[in-house]
């Protein structure tokens, strides 16, 4: 499958040296210089104007993911172990390399940015377990943070390897011993492989430009440097040219040849860098600042026709999770719609019912009201004897007072209750010892459409007064302790 370039920035070629940074990006290059403290780390000052410069160069795109950085580092500071460990699971071989890492290595694991490169081991014979073959780089973490922390700023994704390991991709033999020697311009880096794999790597100060006196002395010391370490038939030289004179000077009769570049505006390292990501994607080793195991992958790496079937399956199981759910909720629908048909019918009679109680609360007459306008109109000590109300409002009270004052004052009241439209003293008799006076009294109440306007009930207070108990002994509200009233007899006249 197609990789999605336009989504993908182009990878950076970058290259750490002691005095100057170089950086590649599509047809474009870089140098910076680099400014270091005694004990090699970068001044706050060199970070920022670092990260100003190359953000300036990139020119990353707002919208793309951050762009893959390839590191190379040089050999300073750098130590290398050819280790060999049992074979096990993952995370057995994982906690075994830590703790031979330990033991290798001057300072614990934490403190340094290492990586591991698989070799392969010899075949395990009956009996034995398995070994496995690695080739461990480490450096102070502190080192690489710096470099790591200037490209994280810059917005890429940074993997460092050590840049001896990027110049053999320009053309040295993948399987023979020989010395790689990098010429700089005030120091140099030799590293020495043996049967292709890096064993040593160290800084000679000796460069195109630093070196001092005569020729023959220059290249004396050189061949000097290189005679003193193992050495195969073979050296390669990169970086800056040198007299080729210095064949004869070289011990066991030792070949040489130059790694160059096909763009000469590369270095040798930034050139096998990019001849390394070309032909197998990823450095074989890689320095990790952090080792958590995991790898930063950017879309290019990402497997498209994987996550497309995945994609995909959720997508079609989006569209049949509502068909799926109505056949599994099918039989529980069923009783609820069956319930809900026997809850209908059933709803069909309480609405004829709630119907029929509407219509007779509103044609019923207001008897509750006007036995209300009684109660808050009659003096106390008031003897009822007959009350009479009927549909058409008529209403017929038999009563006995105390005198003819509590009569009128009582006609009163109700006329202004606004509740009837007359009320009229028909018969008024003093009993026999003058002590009471029977009376007959008819009223009429207005019509409903008036009394739908009047306010007629108790107030909140007065239902909150009559709420609390009566002490014992206590009489009702308008009968008096020393006449006690009778029940009245009350009359409901439904006649037409």
């Amino acid at each position: 499958m197609k990789k999605i370039s336009f989504l993908n920035p182009p990878p950076v070629f970058v290259e750490f040296g002691q005095t100057a940074l170089r950086a590649a990006h599509e047809n474009d290059s870089v140098e910076l210089p680099l400014e270091r403290q005694p004990d090699g780390r970068l001044t706050a000052p060199c970070k920022e104007k670092t990260i100003a410069a190359l953000k300036e160069f990139l020119q990353a795109k707002s919208w793309q993911p951050r762009a893959r950085a390839v590191c190379a580092i040089g050999a300073r500071g750098v130590s290398l172990r050819r280790l060999s460990l049992p074979a096990g699971a993952a995370e057995e071989f994982h906690q075994r390399l830590r703790l031979q890492i330990e033991s290798e290595f001057p300072l614990p694991p934490d403190e340094l940015a290492w990586g591991c490169q698989k070799l392969g081991g010899p075949p395990a014979a009956n009996g034995t377990v398995a070994k496995q073959e690695l080739l461990v780089a480490a450096v102070k973490k502190e080192v690489v943070a710096d470099y790591h922390e200037i490209l994280r700023a810059c917005g890429t994704e940074p993997e460092f390897t050590l840049a001896a390991l990027a110049r053999t991709h320009l053309g040295t033999p993948a399987a023979d011993s020989f010395i790689l020697l990098d010429i700089g311009r005030h120091q140099s880096e030799l590293t020495v492989f043996e049967t292709g794999v890096a064993t040593n790597s160290r800084i000679l100060f000796w460069g195109s430009e630093s070196a001092a006196g005569p020729a023959d002395a220059k290249l004396d010391a050189l061949a000097q440097a290189v005679n003193s370490s193992p050495t195969g038939t073979k050296l390669f030289f990169s970086g800056n040219k040198i007299s080729p004179e210095i064949s004869p000077r070289l011990a066991n009769g030792c070949q040489c040849a130059w790694l160059e570049s096909a763009d000469t505006r590369m270095s040798a390292a930034i050139a096998g860098l990019k001849k390394m990501v070309d032909q197998s994607g990823h450095p074989p080793l890689v320095i990790r600042v952090e080792q958590t195991g995991g790898e930063v992958r950017s879309l290019a790496a990402i497997d498209f026709k994987k996550w497309g079937v995945r994609v995909g399956a959720l997508v079609v199981a989006l569209l049949l999770l509502p068909y799926a759910e109505a056949l599994l909720l099918k039989p529980h629908l069923a009783k609820k719609v069956a319930a809900f048909k026997t809850e209908a019918v059933r709803l069909t009679l309480i609405d004829r019912e709630l119907d029929f109680l509407r219509n007779l609360k509103s044609s019923q007459p207001p008897y509750l009201d006007a036995l209300y306008i009684f109660s808050k109109s009659v003096p106390p000590g008031t003897h009822f004897e007959a009350l009479s109300l009927n549909r058409h409002g008529e209403v017929s009270l038999r009563c006995a007072f105390r005198d003819g004052q509590q009569v009128a004052d009582f006609r009163t009241k109700l006329i202004n209750s606004g509740f009837f439209a007359n009320v009229t003293v028909e018969e008024q008799v003093p009993t026999p010892d003058r002590q009471r006076v029977n009376v007959r009294i008819a009223a009429q109440e207005k019509p409903a459409a008036q009394l739908l306007a009047l306010s007629v009930g108790p107030t909140a207070d007065e239902i909150g007064r009559d709420a609390k108990p009566a002490p014992p002994g206590a009489m009702p509200p308008g009968v008096s302790a020393a006449a006690p009233a009778a029940p009245p007899v009350i009359k409901k006249e439904t006649k037409q």
